[in-house]
């Protein structure tokens, strides 16, 4: 354009130039605010996106307290008795811990095989080519030590770097030939035996030990007694003889383990609760906030499904937890109440004195609960479709049947065998039982307790899960295409500005060139009519 802008103005005597950067400029005001547009798309979806990571971080404390396994905290300790004095184990419990005294004798720890090698000089001394054979547990490694790998130091290396289940290390016995190589196992237990020799195989002479290692410790099991039982271990950290609870040993002697409730920790996971739920509530009121002095409003002021959640959360901490067995049917009872603003306080000698009164009655006001009135008919889960209430189950003609309390008809339910579920659909829809047999008559009741920690679960996955495309991920889907589409538009628009800009460019040229034109035949015709005007004078 160059070339163009250059004949601006040179024969007409305007400033062309400032007129064309005026028409395109008139020309780009579509992009002017299709910009302004996708500016603030991309702020919505951006608060979208934050509002979306603050309702995970939410919904990750909701999932220390929606299931009753996981609000209760269960703790382990180790009394000593007879002459132990000190802890011989830690212990660490799991969500599946239940109370329970038992009584622990631990006769012998674990431990892992151990050989030594002879002394040698120094790290760098010489040892015997061949073949090194390690075999740990029964199975067989070889190694192949040559001129790359034969000294002591080498050997540690190959050893170390064979794959096998074996650790090779120094020990300095300050003798005459202080170095040791020392091979470890790296597993406890009777059963994880450790040897180890290099050796040659020669023509007509068989294999010849060229190298060998002396045993000096024993692999063992751990040994103990629980509740009078025998058992045998290979590992000193032990996972699967007290359900929930995991023990680590450290030395012999007898006690007593008890686990027990940890009131601590479940107060704790409801401080969090509170806590998270007001950094969450206050958040929202920022989005939907309204200043009339300033007339200046919250990024998602009037917008429903913000509105919407605002009244899911006041609604289901303040509200009513049905099902519940015992005196507290609303958090209210245990301490937790909502204030005018919307922010929930805890007074926590409140649910202190309620965890320690009836801590399943609490544990029901947020987590979900199933018990079972009939031995025949076993609970085996739910699914987040499953609403909560009483729900009686039935055989008739040989066909499993299942209603809420309060509805006037059975609905078969699904399944095959002796498993099965609420049919899709029905408020038992993934209601899942198992029936001991199939002889019609009456097989008691499920009760399902949904409380709020379950609740809200609930309402934030529906709202943030893609695969159900809730509310606010349908809001970040249609505010990206909007976005992608206005990238479009913008691309188009950036295409015809610049064929806009050639045009006129070329236009505005085409009219000095013609007015240059214009003023050169001017110019010859003046001086035409100025000879012939000459010739008259003379």
């Amino acid at each position: 354009m160059a070339e163009l802008t250059s004949v601006f103005g040179i024969n007409s005597g305007f400033d062309t130039a400032k007129v064309v950067e005026s028409l395109i400029a008139l020309q780009s005001r579509p992009i002017d605010i299709n910009l302004a547009k996708r500016d603030a798309e991309v702020e919505k979806l951006e608060t979208f996106q934050d509002l979306k990571a603050r309702l995970g971080s939410f919904k990750t404390v909701l999932n220390t307290l929606n299931k009753e396994s996981r609000f209760i905290s269960t703790q382990g300790s180790f009394s000593g008795t007879g002459t132990t004095t000190t802890d011989i184990v830690d212990i660490t419990t799991t969500s599946t811990a239940t109370s329970g005294t038992f009584t622990l004798s631990v006769s012998q720890l674990a431990r892992e095989a151990k050989l030594t090698s002879e002394g040698f000089a120094s790290l760098e001394a010489t040892i015997p080519s061949g073949t090194l054979e390690l075999i740990v547990g029964g199975n067989t490694t070889l190694i192949d030590i040559n001129s790359t790998n034969n000294t002591v130091d080498g050997l540690r290396l190959a050893i170390n770097n064979s794959g096998a289940e074996v650790s090779a290390n120094f020990v300095n016995d300050g003798s005459a030939n202080p170095i040791r190589l020392v091979i470890s196992g790296n597993q406890t237990g009777a059963e994880n035996t450790v040897s180890a020799r290099i050796f040659t195989n020669g023509l007509g002479v068989g294999e010849q030990t060229q190298l060998s290692f002396t045993e000096t410790q024993t692999p063992l099991d751990a040994l103990m007694t629980l509740d009078g039982i025998s058992i045998s271990k290979s590992s000193n950290t032990v996972t699967d003889i007290i359900n929930g609870a995991i023990l680590k040993l450290k030395g012999t002697g007898d006690g007593n383990i008890q686990l027990s409730t940890d009131l601590g920790a479940i107060s704790d996971k409801v401080t969090d609760f509170v806590t998270e739920y007001n950094d969450l509530t206050e958040y929202i009121q920022e989005l939907l906030s309204f200043n009339p002095e300033t007339l200046e409003s919250g990024a998602f002021l009037g917008n429903f499904a913000i509105q919407n959640l605002q009244n899911i959360l006041r609604g289901t901490v303040s509200g009513e937890v049905s099902g519940t067995q015992g005196p507290f049917s609303f958090l209210s009872q245990v301490g937790i109440t909502t204030q005018s603003d919307g922010k929930i306080v805890l007074e926590n000698s409140k649910l202190n004195d309620a965890l320690q009164s009836d801590l399943g009655n609490v544990a029901d006001l947020f987590s979900s609960r199933a018990t079972v009135d009939n031995v025949n008919t076993t609970f085996i889960g739910f699914t987040e479709t499953t609403q909560a209430g009483t729900f009686e189950i039935r055989v008739q003609g040989g066909v499993p049947q299942i209603r809420r309390q309060g509805e006037t008809a059975f609905v078969d339910a699904t399944g095959s065998g002796n498993f099965f579920a609420g049919p899709e659909g029905h408020s038992s829809e993934g209601l899942n039982f198992r029936l001991a047999n199939l002889t019609d008559g009456n097989y008691g009741t499920i009760n399902l307790t949904i409380g709020v920690a379950e609740s809200l679960n609930r309402q934030i996955s529906f709202l943030t899960d893609s695969s159900q495309n809730g509310p606010v991920t349908s809001e970040i889907n249609t505010i990206t295409e909007t976005i992608d589409n206005l990238d479009d538009t913008l691309l188009q628009l950036d295409a015809r500005i610049a064929e806009f800009e050639k045009n006129i460019k070329e236009r505005f040229a085409n009219l000095e060139i013609i007015l240059g034109r214009l003023n050169t035949q001017s110019q010859s015709f003046s001086s035409s009519i100025a000879s012939i005007q000459n010739l008259g004078k003379k």
